[in-house]
């Protein structure tokens, strides 16, 4: 009898907490009655990294139990977290370490009835796989227009006498890329209005509106439709590749509406008859923007071969004013990013390359930290032969001089991700306490800032986008390519929660155990990543 008691409160506890919630009462009650109750005095440990991976999984009643890894404080646990997960992992071992902090309950459960279950039961494979892996996400949710069929074979048949082999979600990724609303396959062309006879979305037509709108009457609307249409198609962690190539097609047509506009308001000026190319820097030119922000743009125009005529840079100084503001009529909050000293949004090639032989020359002279930004640049309209000299000139300057990567390596490490979530707090690094966190601060910035230093280092210049840098960085290192996939992942996810979010603070007391622990695990990954940077690229001294 009193057996059966303890069974049932282990059963009813276990029931309260993710992942056991999903479980039906029968298997509750064998698991709960598959192991026993331990007791653990603060500071013990409850086993030791490279230990054998014994045959019990614990859960932890109450008290907070800490996570480390090669002597590194990793996660801080507590009731309702499991232990002892390395076995479903493929390891022998335990990876990490568990020690307690305080006078600790556990409830260990029986491992094989635990796998048994795993067999049955979706959430919780779910629930175990974001404990080591954010690669394995992706499913999970609603389901994203994006996913929708594509037009059926015999549609395809009856209209093009052929099949494609295509996704919805490919063919707009193609026809974003190629900046058309007809997508060629062989001898046929299928057009972004038979695409969204089927998915009810048509991206690269709402595109073309947005870049020919002539008023903010025409243009609020049309961006209103974008904000959904992106929104609409943001299922789940893993369409942040496309939401991101969406959201941010719409800010380089939104500004380059803006720039035809103003241009025409600057009609009765002469424009200067010298090639140019607007640029995108920072984090419109690394394609990491879902919703439409104001970017930050410059005009670089090129005075290499010809003399520039004594009003150039009145007349791009002027029209990037008026540019700004057909962006501030459109409904774009300016933000409060300052150009760094020696910068400005309209200045020449010259000018440019001046510009990047200081700071990659003498980065400590130059704020470099401020600077780091600009090594992020695309163009989005103008003459693209002019990047290509800018980046000629860098790639020559980093060839040069071998102090930048370095710092920049270093300057990675001055946004750290928190350690973990606990009690319904963030818990940092160093051992403060917040309510909430800035998911930019924390995990988009360090992500971006050392995908930038392994494609700088290689060379990668054309490669502006993180998560493209990232993926170069693995192909480049393949010994090393699980820190740059999980990174990736981290990435995704961080970007989603900030999308969902509205803004960059996110509250951990109002996430759920599940999202929780993702957003846990990816805090570990760009730890791995940072210290990989820093032990690459930084000097021992």
């Amino acid at each position: 009898m009193k057996t059966s008691v303890i069974r049932h409160r282990v059963a009813d506890f276990l029931k309260s907490h993710a992942p056991f919630d999903v479980l039906a009462t029968d298997d509750l009650l064998a698991l709960a009655g598959s192991g026993r109750v331990k007791f653990h005095e603060s500071e013990e440990s409850i086993y030791d990294e490279g230990d054998s991976a014994g045959p019990l999984v614990w859960v932890i009643q109450q008290g907070r139990v800490e996570i480390l890894e090669n002597g590194r404080l990793r996660d801080v646990v507590g009731a309702g977290d499991l232990l002892g997960l390395e076995r479903f992992a493929g390891s022998p071992v335990y990876r990490q370490s568990a020690r307690t902090a305080t006078d600790v309950i556990l409830y260990a459960v029986d491992a094989t009835l635990f796998e048994g279950l795993l067999a049955r039961y979706e959430d919780l494979r779910r629930y175990l796989s974001a404990h080591f892996s954010l690669a394995e996400t992706a499913g999970f949710g609603r389901t994203s227009w994006l996913d929708s069929p594509p037009p059926p074979e015999s549609f395809l048949r009856a209209r093009f006498g052929t099949t494609f082999p295509l996704t919805t979600r490919s063919a707009i990724r193609n026809m974003l890329d190629a900046g058309t609303e007809h997508l060629a396959i062989g001898e046929a062309t299928l057009s972004a209005d038979d695409l969204a006879l089927f998915c009810h979305r048509n991206p690269a037509r709402l595109l073309r509106e947005i870049r020919s709108a002539q008023s903010a009457a025409e243009m609020i609307p049309l961006l209103n439709l974008a904000r959904q249409l992106v929104l609409d198609g943001l299922a789940h962690a893993p369409d942040i590749d496309d939401c991101a190539r969406i959201g941010t097609a719409v800010v380089a047509a939104l500004a380059d509406a803006s720039i035809r506009l103003a241009e025409s308001d600057l009609a009765a000026f002469d424009r200067p008859a010298l090639p140019a190319c607007w640029l995108m820097f920072g984090a419109a030119a690394r394609c990491d923007l879902v919703r439409p922000l104001w970017p930050r743009i410059a005009a670089v125009y090129d005075d290499s071969d010809v003399a520039c005529p004594p009003d150039t840079g009145l007349y791009f100084t002027a029209l990037n004013g008026e540019t700004a503001s057909w962006l501030n009529a459109f409904g774009l909050e300016q933000t409060q990013d300052l150009w760094p000293e020696g910068s400005h949004p309209c200045m020449p090639l010259s000018a440019w390359e001046t510009y990047f032989t200081s700071t990659i020359s003498r980065p400590l002279e130059h704020d470099l930290y401020a600077r780091r930004e600009f090594f992020d640049l695309r163009p989005f309209t103008g003459n693209e032969a002019i990047l290509a000299k800018l980046h000629a000139h860098i790639a020559a300057e980093l060839d040069r001089h071998d102090l930048l990567i370095p710092l920049l390596a270093n300057d990675s490490l001055s946004n750290l991700p928190p350690l973990t979530f606990f009690g319904g707090l963030v818990l940092d690094l160093d051992g403060g306490q917040q309510p909430a966190f800035d998911v930019s601060v924390a995990a988009l910035t360090p992500i971006a800032d050392a995908a930038r230093v392994f494609a700088l280092a290689g060379r990668r210049l054309t490669v502006t986008n993180t998560l493209e840098r990232l993926a170069a960085a693995a192909h480049d290192l393949p010994a090393h390519a699980h820190i740059f996939t999980e990174s990736a992942e981290a990435f995704r996810i961080a970007l989603y929660h900030k999308t969902l979010a509205g803004g960059p603070q996110i509250d951990p007391a109002k996430l759920g155990r599940y999202d929780s622990r993702l957003l846990k695990t990816a805090f570990a990954s760009i730890q791995r990543l940072l210290e990989f940077t820093s032990e690459t690229f930084i000097p021992r001294t």
